[in-house]
């Protein structure tokens, strides 16, 4: 089971990384928007058992496809509202798991239109200043996080994080991870100054990578109460040993939105 784990994410990290160096051409990421969007769509429908209402479901695919390829209008606003929205909702969610028996219809709407404008933001924050550096941070800020935390974990976990959302994530996992892709992030940020290929403001990084990190592990255990509610291990098994791509990119998908406000917002943390 490792073995395929490891390999599928060496697999998973080419093809980012091809979709990263070729991510100045705009179909390149448009496609891959599309992509994650409409079989995240579909994942999350099959889960809560949505996909067997045809025209719903049709529908919510159609308008995946729409905004995947449309520019929004004040868009900062509108990943805003929905951000604070995908929290109150997802900590909902998350805070009476055991009670609720089902994902309805209403619910399962809204977060496919989250799922579909917070994987759009991958294309907003590419045309950022720096939009690479920020897209690549974006990335391995959530990869390292969760990697890690799952090593860390597996090796030294004692107290479990929460065990009703996500049995086997612990808090030293937790921690180790954070610590862990802040570390590694701060000191490639020191590594491309020094050979001036950016420049960083350190302070606002390190809040920045922090933030972003505990984010990440949010969106993990938020699209976890999914699964529980709907009584499933994993949204499906395109990707071996890693389940499907709401659980492959669940962090990615919280920490894209909040990338992009937090640049808005606070600032940017590369120059």
């Amino acid at each position: 089971m490792l073995k395929t784990r490891v390999i599928t994410g060496a697999v998973i990290a080419v093809v980012i990384a091809v979709v990263l160096l070729l991510s100045h051409i705009p179909w390149v990421l448009d496609i891959t928007i599309i992509c994650l969007s409409v079989q995240a769509v579909y994942e999350l429908f099959r889960a809560t058992g949505m996909i067997r209402n045809k025209p719903f479901y049709f529908l919510t695919s159609i308008l995946a496809l729409f905004v995947s390829l449309i520019t929004v209008p004040q868009y900062r606003y509108i990943i805003a509202a929905l951000f604070v929205t995908a929290v109150m909702l997802f900590a909902y969610l998350m805070a009476n798991v055991r009670n609720i028996k089902c994902v309805g219809k209403l619910v399962c709407g809204i977060i496919a239109v989250l799922i579909v404008f917070f994987f759009k933001t991958m294309s907003v924050i590419r045309m950022m200043e720096n939009g690479l550096f920020l897209l690549g941070t974006v990335f391995v800020v959530s990869a390292m996080t969760d990697i890690m935390a799952y090593f860390i974990g597996k090796g030294f976990g004692r107290h479990r994080l929460a065990p009703v959302l996500s049995p086997k994530k612990t808090v030293e996992g937790s921690v180790g991870g954070t610590v862990t892709a802040v570390l590694t992030l701060l000191l490639i940020a020191v590594i491309l100054e020094n050979n001036a290929v950016i420049s960083a403001n350190f302070g606002i990084l390190l809040l920045y990578l922090l933030t972003a990190s505990l984010i990440g592990q949010f969106g993990d255990l938020a699209m976890s109460s999914v699964k529980r509610i709907a009584g499933i291990k994993d949204y499906g098994n395109l990707l071996p040993g890693h389940g499907g791509i709401l659980d492959r990119f669940d962090s990615l998908l919280f920490v894209l939105p909040y990338t992009y406000l937090f640049c808005m917002f606070i600032g940017p943390f590369l120059n």
